[in-house]
């Protein structure tokens, strides 16, 4: 079989899930900020009142485990007529206080709800009014507040909501970190001192309190006290790299480019394949005039990476002599320059975080670097990768399209905003944003082959080969373009030329799996050189052996040839692996009513036909063409074998794909149309 799009090449269209919709941020495997955790408002939900509380916790408990996710939410642009229904519901018959409290309970869950739709001006709102109706403390709410406050850049409201949640509950540590950090923003630094002090007595591990307490310093001149607080950092874990760097930038800072080498070699030498901490020990080498190092770590960086461009011309200018030390040190000057203030810092422990899957402290620690630098666009970038991998996509859209045209992550921004819009099926949006991207970088493949993908989703196939065609013209040769137009030509009908292309690519590959699985398949389509195909098919299983659509090519191929028990062997593995794609499953119980096998057909096909398609599975021509066949047979083996009417269906399982089949938006940049 050939799958058409995505697919077809050996990527899958998602995203690698940043988060997974649990509310602490605490516990690194909840990541997220939707209603899925257990809540506390405080006193209406204590367990002395309980008895007359039932219902009300019952629809707080309903609502907050994420059971609103099964339909849609009522719409939080007005008041919910649903929850205006619950609110008032025997009002009459309730005390005063009591009636109170439930006004708090509703404005806390539309607050909440709009909060996962996405509509923050309301969720403000909603639970501003929560927080004036409660009369108990409500650190909850507090805290939202003070989320939703930083996400407004209001950080003096902020600060209040921080500061009323921190007293609330002084034994939190994500809340006093918060506070603290608003403390910083308004450039209250002395009194965010003492809250990183207090912080690391409580909770001696939290080694973003460290890193920021040692910042503070910095940003005081107080170098000494940045490199006790560091080495205290250092000596709970000598082997984290975090400490070492932070060690070097304070040395770095204060001019001590000796020692500073030595902390910053620490982190390199920890891994030499990430860039972290390669940069800064080449800066410092320059700094301090030891050309020699610089150039044999400019090396191994291009080791590491051949395409390192801030190393070549490095490198280039260090070949050229001393006098030419100063060109290669502003190259690093300007792409790494070294900061003070707290952003940049704050920056790279979100980053941390994100890697350690706290994705809420992330967000809380990127809202706070935009709260006082709004044109951090790698800060913004990155707060859209949470949002967009949580499934909140107009968040992630929005801040993405806030980055604008000259920024150096404007094509990393258009690219992901595309990604998001094709997920979203807004299609001709999509194709708008990743044009404004290739308008910046016009000879880069990856933007091009994603706009040919677009193009193909909108069936819009002569703009599609003009843009391949343009782009051979220039490199006639080039296997993904070559690829990429053989699909093209496939979708337009033109399956003739299509073959010929891909007869092509398998020359100048002949290891292109997805190429030579194309030609299998289309031999076997029309019937012709069937002992050539099946051994084109089997040259796609030597390189990827479990891929179903090439079992699928290889189990048609055989069965065409009349080899029907090795054809049923790898029909079934096919469909085991592939789940309920409808064209494999066709071709699986086509085999067993070759062989006889019509009770095990027929519990096939009733599964698969007495369920409407998706209208996604509609719209595809194969899989509605095989579902019409589907239904097509099962009516003949009724008819035929009348004593099979009452056996069981089966149940098709979607594929659940491994983790490490899963792609980010990026991978697929950087495969589609690859073999």
């Amino acid at each position: 079989m050939i799958l058409w799009g995505p697919k077809s090449f050996g990527i899958e269209v998602n995203i690698r899930p940043w988060c997974n919709g649990s509310t602490s941020g605490s516990d690194p495997e909840n990541r997220g900020s939707s209603p899925c955790g257990r809540t506390n408002l405080g006193a209406p939900l204590r367990a002395e009142r309980y008895d007359r509380w039932t219902p009300w916790v019952f629809a707080f408990s309903l609502l907050m485990t994420g059971c609103v996710k099964s339909g849609p939410h009522p719409d939080l642009h007005q008041d919910s007529t649903v929850l205006v229904d619950i609110a008032n519901a025997a009002v009459g018959g309730m005390e005063q206080d009591t009636q109170r409290e439930s006004k708090a309970l509703h404005h806390y869950l539309i607050g909440q709800l709009s909060l996962n739709d996405q509509n923050f001006q309301v969720a403000l709102e909603n639970f501003s009014a929560a927080d004036k109706l409660t009369t108990e403390p409500s650190p909850l709410i507090h805290v939202k507040l003070a989320d939703l406050y930083l996400r407004f850049g209001e950080l003096d409201k902020a600060l209040e909501a921080a500061k009323k949640a921190l007293d609330e509950k002084p034994s939190d540590p994500s809340t006093r970190l918060l506070y603290a950090g608003v403390l910083e923003a308004l450039g209250r630094d002395s009194d965010a001192e003492p809250q990183y002090k207090l912080l690391l007595d409580e909770f001696p591990g939290k080694f973003d309190a460290y890193v920021l307490l040692s910042n503070l310093y910095v940003k005081q001149g107080k170098f000494q006290l940045s490199l006790d607080t560091l080495k205290s950092l250092e000596r709970r874990d000598p082997s984290d790299s975090l400490a070492h760097y932070y060690l070097g930038r304070t040395y770095e800072l204060m001019e001590n480019f000796s020692q500073a080498e030595v902390e910053y070699a620490r982190v390199f030498e920890s891994d030499p394949t990430l860039t972290h901490g390669s940069v800064e020990l080449l800066r410092v080498l320059l700094r301090n005039k030891k050309t020699a190092k610089a150039k044999a770590l400019c090396e191994r960086m291009l080791q590491q990476d051949s395409n390192s461009a801030l190393a070549r011309k490095v490198l280039g200018h260090l070949m050229l002599g001393e006098s030419k030390l100063d060109e290669a040190l502003k190259h690093l000057l300007v792409l790494e320059g070294i900061e003070s203030d707290a952003s940049d810092t704050r920056f790279k422990i979100a980053l941390i975080q994100m890697e350690k899957r706290n994705f809420e402290e992330a967000t809380r620690e990127l809202s706070l670097v935009l709260a006082t630098k709004p044109d951090h666009s790698e800060a913004r970038y990155y707060l859209a990768s949470i949002y967009g991998g949580s499934g909140r996509r107009a968040e992630a859209l929005k801040e993405l399209l806030t980055i604008e045209k000259g920024d150096p992550m404007f094509v990393r921004s258009r690219t992901f905003a595309a990604f998001l819009l094709r997920q979203d099926d807004d299609l001709k949006q999509a194709l708008k944003v990743i044009s404004e991207a290739q308008d910046v970088e016009p000879e880069n493949k990856n933007l091009l082959l994603y706009s040919v993908l677009i193009m193909r989703d909108l069936r819009r196939y002569d703009d599609a080969e003009k843009m391949i065609r343009e782009a051979l013209s220039k490199e006639p040769k080039d296997e993904r373009l070559l690829f990429n137009l053989g699909l093209v030509l496939h979708e337009r009908g033109t399956s003739a030329e299509a073959i010929a292309v891909m007869e092509e690519v398998v020359g100048l590959n002949p290891r292109n799996s997805d190429a030579t699985n194309y030609l299998a398949y289309g031999l076997a389509e029309q019937n012709k050189d069937l002992d050539r195909a099946e051994r084109l098919a089997r040259q796609a299983l030597e390189i990827k052996p479990q891929d179903p659509f090439y079992l699928d090519t290889l189990g048609w191929i055989q069965l065409k040839l009349g080899k029907h028990s090795e054809a049923e062997e790898n029909l079934a593995k096919a469909v085991s692996l592939a789940g309920g794609d409808l064209v494999i499953l066709d071709h699986y119980v086509e085999a067993l009513m070759v062989v006889g096998k019509f009770q095990r057909a027929t519990s096939l096909l009733k599964g698969a036909v007495e369920q409407p398609l998706s209208a996604a599975d509609a719209a595809d021509e194969d899989t509605r063409g095989a579902y019409d066949r589907l239904k097509e047979k099962l009516r003949r083996v009724l008819r035929d074998h009348p004593e099979l009417s009452g056996v069981e269906k089966s149940v098709l399982n979607k594929r659940s794909e491994p983790s490490s089949q899963q792609t980010s938006f990026e991978t697929e940049l950087l495969t589609v149309g690859k073999p």
